[in-house]
């Protein structure tokens, strides 16, 4: 057992409640007529995922108290909001329905789930779960809450990369909820897309035209890692590579493809 690495907060009732949360949810999708579990399923693992990468960047980033309860907590309740956005509208895409980040707050108010926590850690977690699914944070952030922020996106989009290989790996067609219900065209593409892939800007997903500038998004989200923990683990689990490798081969996909993977090889290279 390596001594050296910092101890993390306990954090267990938090995490036996929402597994209790989720579990109810779930039951009332599957009392439901024709109701399908499985993205709850995939959202409770996925929040389970992006918990254990809060945990690694926690332990690398030295986060002194209470940054790193605050951190673990805010991983954990990032996406509390999925599951009633999927009960209410059958969708995971937010403009389609609501802002889960903010609606998230919303339910840890109502559930009064941070009460027995310090008001600096309610003011921090409910900041990273409101702020985690915005494209950017908003200028001015307090450097404890913008650390905070960071890690818990920096956590999300490590498994997001995970969930979207496993499903582009797999057969087509492709679940529409899973790809934002996007056309699986490989003539359609997003200039700008494109044109931020290359000039190493993070895409956005409201300009996304199809499946395969998704695959770009994702391999820009590189360039939005915070942390030495987070870019060591973008690279070497290798879902953004496999993404990329999955483009076309039409010229303007080429040449984004070309560019990140480069990129990616580089960032391998000097962490080796």
């Amino acid at each position: 057992m390596d001594t050296s690495l910092p101890h993390l907060p306990d954090i267990t009732a938090h995490e036996d409640w929402f597994a209790a949360y989720a579990a109810a949810e779930r039951a009332k999708e599957c009392a439901r007529p024709g109701g399908d579990p499985a993205p709850m399923d995939l959202k409770l693992h996925h929040t389970m995922q992006v918990l254990g990468h809060a945990r690694a960047i926690v332990r690398s980033g030295r986060f002194a108290p209470p940054l790193d309860r605050a951190c673990l907590l805010a991983a954990l309740y990032h996406d509390v909001a999925r599951f009633e956005q999927y009960l209410r509208w059958h969708t995971f895409r937010d403009r389609d329905s609501c802002n889960h980040g903010q609606w998230g707050v919303r339910i840890l108010k109502r559930e009064q789930r941070l009460r027995d926590e310090s008001p600096l850690i309610r003011k921090l977690v409910l900041a990273a779960v409101g702020l985690h699914n915005r494209f950017a944070l908003p200028a001015g952030l307090p450097d404890g809450m913008a650390r905070i922020c960071h890690a818990v996106r920096d956590a999300d989009k490590l498994d997001i990369l995970r969930v979207m290989d496993a499903h582009l790996s797999g057969p087509r067609p492709y679940c529409p909820t899973v790809v934002l219900s996007l056309p699986d065209d490989p003539a359609v593409h997003s200039d700008t897309v494109i044109s931020a892939a290359l000039s190493g800007r993070v895409a956005a997903y409201a300009d996304l035209k199809s499946v395969n500038d998704f695959r770009v998004l994702l391999g820009t989200w590189f360039y939005d890692m915070h942390f030495p923990a987070s870019r060591a683990r973008f690279v070497a689990e290798g879902h953004a590579r496999r993404l990329l490798e999955g483009l076309p081969s039409t010229p303007a996909y080429a040449a984004a493809r070309a560019h990140l993977l480069g990129v990616l090889e580089t960032a391998g290279e000097a962490g080796r």
